[in-house]
């Protein structure tokens, strides 16, 4: 069991190996001993700002190597980081600071007015992160101390603050031989910085020597993210099970250049993890764990041209327990279903200012013999399998993962029914063949009112993360009841098979050969009769790894598009005029 903080180890590294290289992005290096001493730097401005131990502070900042020596110079203070990804709307932003008493916030410069006009204090994020010498004082902080918080989606409308210590942190780092990252690895850093499994991806590299690489920094697109893993070579990579997915069905070679792959977040595709393991330089994980308890808690090693029918979630990491219990909280037998249960090491503090919550999930465990032992209830089923593995089989709740993210269908329900003209709100996720899951919004609207889809998505998007946006809104006049009063879901209207279920504009068709190429090619990718030229792809319920795969088959017939002129070209016309103009560009002499 550590007995240390995750910047005390960090600085151990420092200490011992100052010039190996901690971070990298593109031609960008920043040494362990460059890392530990701009981290002090900051630190000692964060402490000037208020910032101390057990004490909030919010890091809005971008995925970058500034998120790291932040995240460090926090903790160095005995505090606490709250991520804040600038990329959620700013309503969202502000619920998170707000809840997580955050009263400091580090952000890039452009940012610093936002926050000081929200109440808080700032401090801007320096454009370089050179050395500078800083020997005051480390914040007094010990291993259950906090490290971090990180918000998950709520069934009441609000999301929840996870609470996790240093100890959690680091028992994940230390822990199983699974997870051994050694000071000569390099370690891919490619997931949201709100999301945890960047704890993984830049703490159980840096709290064991390693290296973290910066991936797709600028852009997330299958070819960038190839392009990064063929530079830098990573010994682990972490993937959400879209976007393996993706990787494996347009560029399963880009794997070719990594040691260890990880996948997980929802339920993976037998035929697409056992294709990575056969041609994997080294072993290929399926891991399940929710943030509660801190990033995994299980993995499975897929063996190479073994293909099983479902992938289980594996076995306990060391340190960790797996249970499938009843409702008296007691094992059931192998073999039959049950809610599963997780305690030992790594079991977050629980809900940040939520007692309640924090009491109804995180309970005691009844079989063990040391007092204060805790067991997470998950609210997933499943059962443990005759060969002592685990294996997921839904949900007691109706909570469902989205690209990796966990979304509570009621916390959007509960929005959309806060919205003018709506009297009752229908959220649900639906399988699309070939496609990840989808959430739908069905939709009543208030007596004598007339509100658009397009009203509808502009106000969701205000006030989401777009992970928990709906891809489609269906209005209806009322919802379909079972006889016993009750929505029958297999009633409702399917929305994805044809345009005119969207609720979008008269549909105009492609007016050019070039239109005509890419209306086909976003139809294909998200499985609609057709598409018209000023048909937004967002507004068609597109989602950003949908881009990747449309952006994959534009290069195929030659039409090249990066990332970031998709997003501002949404519309098949607007994105057909500016490939024209490449093509004719090209064309000349």
């Amino acid at each position: 069991m550590t007995e240390q903080c995750i910047h005390d180890r960090v600085r151990q590294w420092a200490a011992r190996r100052p010039d190996a290289v901690a971070l990298v992005a593109h031609d960008y290096e920043l040494t362990y001993g460059q890392l530990d001493a701009a981290a002090d730097a900051l630190a000692a401005q964060l402490r000037r700002h208020g910032a101390g131990p057990e004490r909030a502070v919010g890091l809005s900042v971008p995925r970058s190597p500034g998120f790291v020596v932040a995240a460090l110079a926090v903790l160095k203070t005995g505090g606490y980081l709250v991520p804040v990804d600038p990329a959620y709307p700013e309503h969202r932003q502000d619920l998170i600071a707000a809840d997580a008493a955050v009263r400091l916030m580090v952000c890039a410069p452009q940012s610093t007015l936002r926050w000081q006009e929200a109440g808080l204090r700032t401090v801007a994020l320096p454009e370089a992160h050179e050395p500078q010498p800083s020997h005051g004082p480390v914040g007094v902080a010990h291993p259950d101390s906090l490290a971090y918080v990180v918000y998950t989606s709520g069934s009441t409308g609000a999301p929840k603050g996870v609470a996790v210590s240093h100890r959690s942190v680091l028992n994940l780092a230390d822990a199983d031989s699974r997870l051994r990252i050694g000071p000569a690895d390099t370690v891919a850093q490619l997931a949201p910085t709100a999301f945890d499994a960047s704890v993984f991806e830049i703490w159980c590299a840096l709290g064991n020597g390693a290296r973290v690489a910066l991936i797709a920094c600028d852009e997330v697109s299958v070819a960038a993210i190839e392009r990064d893993l063929d530079a830098h070579r990573p010994d682990w990579l972490f993937l959400t099970t879209g976007l393996f997915h993706t990787l494996m069905e347009r560029r399963p070679a880009a794997l070719d250049k990594v040691g260890h792959v990880i996948t997980g977040g929802d339920v993976l595709s037998p035929k697409h993890i056992h294709a990575a393991a056969d041609r994997s330089a080294g072993d290929v994980y399926a891991a399940y764990g929710p943030t509660e308890a801190t990033v995994f808690s299980s993995l499975h090693h897929i063996e190479r041209l073994a293909p099983e029918e479902r992938v289980p979630l594996g076995t306990s990491l060391s340190g960790r327990t797996m249970t499938v219990v009843g409702e008296d909280l007691r094992p059931v037998p192998a073999g039959e279903t049950g809610e599963i249960c997780l305690g030992g090491a790594g079991l977050a503090r629980g809900y940040l200012g939520r007692p309640g919550a924090s009491a109804e999930r995180f309970v005691p465990d009844p079989l063990s013999p040391v007092p204060g032992q805790r067991l997470y209830r998950t609210g997933d089923l499943g059962r443990c399998r005759p060969d002592g593995t685990f294996e997921f089989l839904g949900r007691m709740d109706r909570q469902v993962k989205i690209r990796g993210f966990r979304v509570e269908p009621g916390e959007v329900e509960a929005f959309l029914e806060t919205c003018e003209g709506v009297a009752t709100a229908l959220v649900t996720p639906v399988e699309i063949p070939g496609a990840d899951k989808r959430l739908v919004a069905y939709v009543v609207p208030s007596p004598e009112t007339a509100i658009g889809v397009a009203d509808l998505r502009a106000m969701a998007g205000e006030h989401l993360p777009a992970y928990a946006l709906p891809s489609y809104y269906v209005i209806v006049e009322a919802l379909p009841l079972d006889p016993n009063g009750k929505v029958d879901r297999r009633s409702l209207p399917s929305p994805w098979r044809s345009r005119e279920l969207l609720g979008l504009a008269a549909y105009e068709a492609p007016a050019s050969g070039v239109e005509e190429a890419v209306a086909t090619v976003v139809a294909e990718s998200l499985g609609l009769d057709r598409v018209g030229r000023d048909d937004d792809f967002f507004a068609l319920g597109g989602t950003s790894l949908q881009s990747v795969q449309v952006l994959e088959r534009l290069r195929a017939v030659r039409y090249p598009v990066t990332s970031r002129e998709f997003f501002a070209n949404p519309t098949v016309a607007s994105l057909a005029g500016l490939i024209a103009g490449k093509l004719a560009k090209a064309s000349r002499p």
